[in-house]
């Protein structure tokens, strides 16, 4: 709705302004509004960017092929021609359309002299300058991805919870992989959110929501090959219990602020004693004990994931998003 009332207002006030200025094709000013407002402030202000570079190739094309060749459907095709041919290599094709209609009104009016190109280019200016400035307000969306981030951090948690819980079962039929369905559901959502943030926004801080959700994605794939382990063990062995303490532990400590070490050496704790154990007894015991080995092999991964994207912060970024209230 908010992007409906910006073209609107935008195309209307784009419109009058031209006319106020006694701008030829002033309606052209209002469709150069409504194509310019994107659905990020990025991508709004990159998009009226190569619309200026394209109108200057757009003009200098022009002027070449209508003095040489005259104001006639042909030379409007060739110039056509030429000037895609150039827009695609230099990346600016979608900045073709509107220029394009702009080169028409010099068809049109057989005119190129300095004060009709004056007219083009204000046409573009307003159109694209009315557009930016509007589609830089963005409602803040900081609040609906810290909602989802908790969010996603509750579907973690709740996944690791059953971990410790299964872990220690040997009956596991009503374990299936069902809570990784709401999980998998709301990372593509908070994806979607951060990506949509870190493109409104114009600080380089601005990417941490999106490099959190990459991590976060990370560790999914992590609790996914665990949860395959889990499901492959038939005895309980006495590591087990350790193992699924640990797991409980992480759940409990679960947080965008953890930076993972301690819950690392609490890891390599658990390593040790399993390590110090006495050997396998029966081949099953084998299998389940090297199982569970290489649990703690994941589990280390999973938490590495934390502590490398920690680590990764910058200060500004601690300040910004671990401190506010």
């Amino acid at each position: 709705m908010l992007k409906l009332l910006k073209i609107a207002i935008g195309s209307a006030a784009a419109i009058f302004l031209a006319d106020l200025l006694g701008l030829s094709y002033s309606t052209s000013a209002g469709i150069i509004t409504l194509l310019t407002i994107q659905d990020t402030s990025r991508e709004t202000i990159i998009i009226s960017a190569k619309r200026v570079c394209a109108f200057l190739l757009a003009t200098a094309l022009a002027y070449v092929i209508f003095h040489l060749l005259g104001y006639h459907v042909f030379s409007y095709g060739i110039f056509l021609f030429f000037f895609i041919a150039c827009c695609i290599p230099l990346h600016l094709g979608n900045a073709v359309s509107i220029n394009a209609v702009l080169a028409t009104h010099y068809l049109l009016e057989r005119n190129m002299a300095l004060s009709f190109i004056g007219n083009e280019a204000l046409l573009l200016l307003i159109g694209a300058g009315i557009g930016t400035v509007l589609n830089l307000y963005m409602p803040g969306k900081s609040r609906e991805i810290r909602a989802m981030q908790y969010q996603l951090e509750e579907d973690l948690r709740n996944v690791l919870l059953r971990m410790s819980e299964y872990i220690k079962k040997e009956e596991k039929s009503d374990y299936t992989g069902s809570c990784f369905d709401k999980l998998q559901v709301d990372m593509d959502a908070g994806k979607k959110q951060a990506f949509a943030y870190m493109n409104n926004t114009f600080f380089q801080e601005s990417k941490y929501f999106l490099v959190y959700m990459n991590m976060r994605e990370q560790q999914t794939v992590v609790l996914r090959d665990i949860y395959k382990k889990i499901m492959s063990m038939r005895t309980i062995l006495p590591q087990t219990e350790r193992v699924s303490e640990l797991l409980h532990e992480i759940a409990v400590t679960f947080g965008e602020s953890n930076n993972a070490r301690e819950l690392l050496v609490k890891r390599e704790e658990v390593l040790t004693q399993m390590k110090e154990s006495g050997l396998p007894v029966t081949r099953q015991e084998f299998e389940d004990r090297a199982v569970l080995y290489g649990i703690l092999m994941d589990l280390e991964y999973f938490l590495q994931l934390k502590k490398a994207f920690a680590d990764s912060l910058t200060q500004e970024q601690v300040r910004r998003y671990w401190h506010e209230g």
